[in-house]
């Protein structure tokens, strides 16, 4: 089981970090204001009061995907400037960490087992994706 289950999760953390590099530029986001997101680097004042196609029109600098996410609700903003790329790429890292020493504990000891229900409670989030198996769900 947990032969598989280590590639499976380096693939999955792989798929994860391209996902965020791929969204380049956004180095970080914060949430200036009420139901406003916004990459690093931008501060466009009261952008919650008006519609993000009102936005773009105004302000040529804006992108539609990347700059500025206008919400409905507060914590919506809150909640995705948490999640911020930054966050996410330490997020694998620390998943990355965990999958390597179980790959490398060498015997069945109690450490081993312990890791690998660890790298089990990891492959969870992707208990949706094919190569996901229903063998190793806690």
């Amino acid at each position: 089981m947990t032969d598989d289950l280590v590639p499976f999760l380096h693939s999955r953390l792989d798929e994860d970090e391209a996902a965020v590099k791929a969204a380049e530029g956004i180095a970080g986001w914060h949430s200036p204001d009420s139901r406003v997101v916004m990459a690093d680097g931008f501060d466009f004042r009261g952008a919650h009061e008006m519609s993000l196609k009102e936005m773009l029109e105004r302000d040529a600098s804006l992108m539609a995907f990347g700059g500025v996410a206008v919400t409905d609700y507060d914590a919506d903003a809150k909640f995705i400037a948490r999640f911020d790329p930054a966050r996410i790429l330490a997020e694998i890292q620390a998943k990355r960490t965990v999958v390597t020493e179980l790959a490398g504990c060498a015997s069945l000891d109690q450490n081993r087992a312990g890791l690998r229900y660890a790298a089990r409670a990891l492959a969870l989030p992707y208990a949706t994706h094919p190569d996901y198996d229903q063998a190793w769900r806690l």
